[in-house]
């Protein structure tokens, strides 16, 4: 089965079964012509998963930049890895000072994810990961927003003191992709 097939299979996987993730993320979608929606997200949902999508990007960067990539993405891979390390310990350090638990293991469709990047290498792995990020960043933001909607306080300040940070991160991960694309 093709890595394609592999994607398509978790994707359907993901829109037919019932998932907190996909709601969460498809209300911080910018769709052109539809309104945003005003969900917010619970503490533990937030943390489970932020911390899933930014173990996620962590490591789908450090395989990028420790592998043969193009400059492009090796160069946006090494800063990214340094960020999603940074961000994961903000993460821990924030559940830990509240007494709040973290996941053990990433969301199903973050590690479906992982494991059909790691056979890949080269131009396919750069290319493949430029797309993940821009995704996953998309989809981190979505998180990040619904919890700056959160009528608690400080899922809120932490929120809203990181998605400028994420949207540099896109911003970044799209000017890799366009320099990589077909």
């Amino acid at each position: 089965m093709t890595i394609q097939k592999l994607l398509a299979a978790a994707l359907i996987l993901a829109l037919v079964l019932p998932c907190p993730v996909r709601s969460v993320w498809a209300q911080g979608q910018d769709v052109p012509g539809s309104a945003p929606q005003a969900r917010s997200i619970e503490p533990e949902e937030f943390l489970r998963l932020a911390y899933s999508s930014a173990s996620l990007q962590e490591q789908a960067a450090r395989l990028a930049a420790s592998r043969e990539t193009r400059p492009e993405a090796k160069k946006y891979a090494a800063a990214a890895a340094e960020f999603r390390l940074g961000l994961l310990q903000r993460i821990e350090t924030f559940a830990r000072e509240r007494g709040m638990p973290l996941p053990s293991v990433k969301e199903f469709e973050h590690q479906v994810i992982l494991e059909n990047l790691e056979p890949l290498d080269y131009l396919a792995l750069s290319r493949r990961y430029a797309e993940i990020q821009i995704q996953a960043l998309d989809q981190e933001l979505g998180i990040y927003r619904a919890a700056s909607r959160s009528s608690h306080k400080d899922i809120k300040s932490f929120a809203d003191q990181v998605i400028p940070e994420l949207e540099k991160q896109r911003e970044d991960a799209r000017t890799m992709f366009d320099a990589i694309k077909p």
